[in-house]
């Protein structure tokens, strides 16, 4: 029985040597890359209400409907703050044209640095990569800077781009297709809260 002991432990070092990096590992990795530059980070609404939000003509008509819950206002607060304590620079924040997303980006970043894009609102047909807007892969490509661009959309969008829906408070990043009008890359993930 000693003689396996030995074994068993050698085993397990091998194993625990060759893990995949933590979550905390991989989003310290996250940062740093953001803390160089000239990405664009996907971002999805914070919490709503319900089963969302109803299309209607008036998308941008904020003030008279509650598009968040408690929770997602004090979520999109607390993403603020934590670009806000790593000092990630951002050069633009765009959201989508659905009060959720607006709400999210403006309780994070502040009100008067959003830009409304409808490219950025959600897929109708589903997370079928073939359905990305041209507009946003446009933007991915010609965005250089010393920050990163901000875009806060529907989950489903990401999902697109992504392959997988984030988790709540999971950002992606990502950078332009290999070839022009290529579906954008992802580079990383960033958990949020």
């Amino acid at each position: 029985m000693l003689r396996r002991w030995p074994a068993a432990l050698i085993l397990a070092m091998a194993i625990v040597a060759t893990a995949q990096p933590t979550k905390g590992f991989a989003t310290e990795a996250a940062w740093a890359r953001l803390a160089q530059g000239g990405y664009t980070i996907l971002l999805g609404y914070s919490r709503t209400p319900g089963g969302g939000e109803p299309l209607r003509p008036d998308l941008g008509d904020c003030e008279s409907r509650k598009s968040l819950t408690d929770r997602g206002i004090q979520e999109s607060r607390r993403i603020g703050m934590r670009f806000a304590a790593r000092a990630v620079s951002i050069n633009a924040i765009y959201a989508g044209e659905f009060c959720r997303a607006v709400e999210t980006a403006e309780l994070a970043f502040g009100r008067s640095n959003v830009e409304t894009k409808a490219y950025l609102n959600s897929i109708v047909g589903g997370a079928d990569p073939d359905e990305i807007p041209a507009e946003l892969i446009t933007a991915v490509e010609e965005f250089y800077g010393a920050g990163n661009l901000l875009m806060v959309t529907h989950p489903l969008l990401i999902k697109a781009i992504a392959g997988t829906t984030p988790r709540q408070g999971e950002a992606i990043i990502i950078a332009p297709g290999e070839n022009p009008g290529d579906k954008p890359r992802v580079v990383n993930r960033l958990l949020l809260d």
